[in-house]
Order: structure tokens, then sequence, then C-alpha cells
């Protein structure tokens, strides 16, 4: 009976890792990304664990610090708080606001697991 019930102990435990890693979006990580800004390009690192997005740095940027900044800021802000990057632009800051999420989904696109 002992030998039973530690069998099934662990089919059930394998069971459960098992579908915790189905759950798994990101290789936990840092990722480098670049998307084509206002001004050129745009490089972030990402930082993901399995879930979720942990943080995103600018490394690089050559966009107005006014509008440009602001937007970035922005975005990088909605991103954390929805782990989304299903946004639109910022108003008057476009072409930056696009090329940050260029730059985000292209760093998330090496993060993500291969299915």
């Amino acid at each position: 009976m002992k030998k039973y019930l530690v069998l099934i102990v662990f089919v059930a435990l394998f069971a459960a890792c098992m579908s915790l890693k189905s759950f798994a979006v990101y290789e936990p990580g840092r990722w480098e990304g670049r998307g084509e800004g206002y001004n050129g390009m745009i490089l972030v690192l990402v930082e993901t664990d399995t879930a979720s997005i942990l943080d995103i740095n600018v490394l690089a940027q050559n966009e107005d610090a006014m509008i440009g900044g602001d937007a970035i800021r922005s975005l990088k802000e909605f991103i954390l708080d929805t782990d989304s990057t299903d946004i639109d632009a910022v108003s008057g800051a476009t072409l930056t606001s696009e090329g940050f999420l260029e730059a985000v989904n292209n760093a998330l696109s090496k993060a993500r697991i291969k299915r």
C-alpha cells in the first residue's frame, strides 16, 4: 500500500510540474531588442521571468527628450503594468512609440518559448 501511495504522490507532483511548465511564456533572462524610432534606432533590454515582463531598460535612443522621452516612459509603464505590448502609439510621438514597441516586441520574440 505504501508503494502505491508513493507512486501516486510522485505522479501527482510530476503532473503538477508539467502543468506549470505549460503556463510558461518566456525563458527567464534579459533580451535585447531593436526598433526604428523617429530619430533612429531604439535599443532596449527586456528582462523576463517565465510568465511576465519584469523590466525594460532603454540602452540607446536619439528621440526628443520631451516628446519621445515622455512617450517611452508612458509606454514602458503601461507594458510593465499590463504585461502586454498591445497598445496604440502615444499621440504626437507615433514613430517613437512604434519604434519602442518594435524594440520591446523584438526582444520578447527572443524570449518566447517555442512550442
